[in-house]
């Protein structure tokens, strides 16, 4: 697996992570403060991966 084709794939996966997240978030199926803070935490550092990712891609044909 070359680079581009690790990097779509984890950029993909990061995608659909952060979009299950965010529908646990708006269903309002978490239970506690606690359960928020985490997922909370887990979509800011997937975007920050994400930002990485494609800064580190620039130049380079990874579809969005």
């Amino acid at each position: 697996m070359d680079g581009i084709k690790l990097a779509e794939y984890l950029y993909k996966n990061i995608r659909q992570r952060k979009e299950d997240l965010a529908q646990s978030l708006a269903d309002g199926s978490i239970d506690s403060m606690e359960d928020y803070r985490f997922i909370t935490g887990q979509i800011r550092g997937m975007t920050w991966i994400e930002e990485e990712l494609k800064s580190s891609m620039k130049g380079t044909d990874l579809d969005d």
